[in-house]
C-alpha cells in the first residue's frame, strides 16, 4: 500500500501568532526557529506520519493498494476523518485507469471504508487500486482544541528545550499532558 499527500493543507491548524502569545514573546523575536517547531509540532500529529493517524485540516490524499476486492468488497481508507471520496480507479488489463461506478463510503467503528457493488477486474500492476479522497477536520478552526493545546505545548517544549533535557542523568521524556490531550483522537490500531 502507498500513501500520498496530492493537496497540503490551506492553513496550519495553529498559527504562529498563538505560539508566539502562548510563549508570551514579541513579535519577530525569533520567527524562524519558532516557526520550525511549530512545524515540527504539527508534523507529530498530522498525516499519514503522524502520531495520531488523522489529517487535522483539510487535505487530500491517495492511497493505492496492492490488490482489488471481489464484488461487494471494502477497503479500509488510513487517514480520517474522511469527508469526500473523489475518485476510486482500477488499473485495467488493456494498461489503463477505469473509474469505478457508484463508489460508497461508509464508516464502522471509527474507520473509514470504500466499497463497490462491483469492482473492475485488474490489470498487472504492483498497485492496480487507487482512491483519492479528502480528509481532515475541515478548516484549522474545526480541529479539535484538544489537539491544538497539545501542538502548541509540543511547539513550546522544542522551543523552550534546545538540549536534551536531563533530571539527574535520565533523559526527559516529552510532558504527559500532551499525552493526554491526544488520547481520545489517537488511532490506535494504525
Amino acid at each position: 500500500m502507498a500513501m500520498d499527500r496530492l493537496v497540503p493543507p490551506a492553513e496550519p491548524p495553529v498559527e504562529l501568532a498563538q505560539l508566539r502569545a502562548h510563549l508570551r514573546l514579541e513579535e519577530g523575536e525569533e520567527d524562524g526557529h519558532l516557526q520550525q517547531c511549530l512545524d515540527v509540532a504539527v508534523a507529530q500529529f498530522d498525516g499519514d506520519d503522524g502520531e495520531l493517524g488523522l489529517a487535522l485540516v483539510s487535505q487530500q490524499w491517495q492511497q493505492s493498494y496492492p490488490h482489488v476486492p471481489g464484488a461487494g468488497g471494502s477497503v479500509e481508507l488510513i487517514l480520517g476523518p474522511v469527508a469526500t471520496v473523489e475518485q476510486v480507479e482500477v488499473f485495467t488489463p488493456a494498461g489503463g485507469w477505469d473509474a469505478v461506478a457508484s463508489p460508497e463510503l461508509f464508516e464502522l467503528g471509527g474507520r473509514f471504508y470504500v466499497r463497490a457493488r462491483s469492482w473492475p477486474r485488474p490489470g498487472r500492476c504492483a498497485l492496480p487500486l487507487r482512491v483519492r479522497y479528502q480528509t481532515g477536520f475541515g478548516a484549522a478552526a474545526d480541529v479539535p482544541k484538544p489537539i491544538c493545546h497539545a501542538i502548541l505545548l509540543f511547539a513550546a517544549h522544542l522551543y523552550q528545550a534546545r538540549e536534551p533535557v536531563v533530571f539527574e542523568g535520565t533523559p526527559a521524556e516529552v510532558p504527559l499532558s500532551i499525552a493526554r490531550l491526544i488520547a481520545p483522537f489517537k488511532s490506535w490500531w494504525r
